[in-house]
């Protein structure tokens, strides 16, 4: 009889046991559950931060990468192209020059030995005789073993303001006062820039 009742009793007792795992069992479920959705938020979140840092870098860079509008690189690109066009009209020159029945050249010791040349004066912190240099407004450039300089004023889009000659146009010369030295004007850009040359005879 006891065994008959301790039989009904397991027989009551094997469902509720079942139920209070299959509770524990779906609270386990339900805390995994939460926990996911919660990392999965954070994810999110730190994905979404991520996104607008990138485009604020985006952004940023763009704003760098963009050139300032201030003239200074048209100016640079304007007198690029006209030296490069006085190069070849140069250039040009010299080979018509060349192929004329002439005496021949002269060679650049020929150049620098003349009168205004002085082999005793300074070869450093000047300018070479023949060589072609910039120049910039309101400027002194001495020249090498020579007494001559040049003193610049205001240069405008095609002419160089020359302290003696007074203001020469680009493919232009000038004599330097009390030298038999010329200068010629290569090209000459408003932004204050100009590439001359001076030679002396």
């Amino acid at each position: 009889m006891r065994r008959y009742r301790r039989l009904v009793l397991i027989d009551r007792v094997i469902p509720f046991l079942a139920a209070l795992v299959g509770l524990v069992a779906l609270a386990g479920a339900v805390a995994v559950q939460l926990n996911a959705d919660a990392r999965t938020a954070a994810v999110m979140a730190a994905m979404a931060e991520l996104r607008a840092s990138v485009d604020a870098l985006g952004t940023r860079t763009d704003a760098l990468a963009a050139p300032a509008n201030d003239g200074i690189a048209a100016g640079l690109l304007a007198l690029q192209d006209r030296m490069n066009k006085l190069e070849g009209e140069w250039g040009a020159q010299q080979a018509a020059v060349a192929s004329a029945p002439t005496a021949a050249p002269a060679t650049a010791e020929a150049v620098t030995a003349t009168a205004d040349v002085d082999a005793t004066l300074p070869t450093t912190d000047c300018i070479p005789l023949g060589t072609r240099f910039m120049v910039t407004p309101n400027e002194t450039f001495p020249l090498c073993q020579s007494k001559a300089v040049v003193k610049t004023g205001p240069i405008t889009a095609d002419t160089v303001y020359v302290e003696g000659p007074g203001s020469v146009v680009e493919t232009g010369f000038g004599s330097l006062p009390g030298t038999t030295c010329t200068i010629m004007v290569f090209s000459a850009d408003e932004a204050g820039f100009a590439e001359v040359r001076v030679t002396c005879t």
